[in-house]
């Protein structure tokens, strides 16, 4: 669905005629809100006037939808480096170009923490709702309990699974699609280079 469709949708949803949104909006008639709902181009920062005039995430009007609720208070936004795909499947090589940022809400931040983006590549981690071109954003921390879902980094590759430490200090990295096998680092053998760099904080899906 189109941005100018979505505003109308929302604003129907509401009960607001154009007149009532475009004094939410600041503008003095109607105008403006009939050639954003007939497609008009806008700039990002009227995206977020609209999306807190219509109390919806930035994310949905820019098709984007959150696998939590979608509709909620925008307040504060953040923009998150988003980085080259992390592998949901059998591994790709890390790249720190960053590709583009992503726009979240603020209830997703914790003030003094850093936060990195990637789009998911692979169906490895489909049993939990992570598909292929979503964008993942990330914690950044080395420290994970069991059943996260984090940011891996093996050898020069990185990836996106679920993470499990056994009793024995042996880690699995699992998959949620069966037709991959867990991935087991052992910690003594140096060779195996392995970092944790985040955990999963969001997901967004791009249709």
């Amino acid at each position: 669905m189109k941005l100018g469709d979505k505003v109308k949708q929302r604003r129907l949803e509401l009960g607001l005629t154009q007149e009532e949104l475009a004094k939410k909006m600041g503008y003095s008639s109607r105008v403006s809100i009939n050639k954003i709902e007939m497609g008009r181009p806008i700039s990002q920062k009227i995206i977020y006037r609209l999306a807190t005039a219509l109390n919806v995430s930035v994310a949905y009007l820019m098709d984007w939808e959150e696998t939590e609720s979608k509709f909620h208070s925008l307040g504060n936004i953040h923009q998150i480096a988003t980085y080259s795909q992390i592998c949901c499947g059998n591994g790709l090589f890390i790249d720190d170009y960053i590709e583009d940022y992503i726009a979240i809400p603020d209830r997703y931040i914790k003030k003094g923490r850093e936060y990195f983006a990637n789009v998911a590549s692979g169906d490895s981690m489909i049993g939990k709702s992570i598909n292929d071109g979503d964008v993942l954003v990330f914690e950044k921390t080395n420290v994970l309990s069991n059943g996260d879902i984090g940011s891996f980094c093996i050898g020069d590759e990185y990836v996106c699974k679920i993470y499990r430490q056994l009793n024995n200090g042996l880690i699995i990295l699992e998959s949620a699609n069966d037709k991959y096998e867990p991935i087991e680092i052992d910690l003594a053998d140096e060779s195996q280079c392995f970092r944790i760099i985040g955990k999963l904080i969001a997901t967004f899906k791009k249709y």
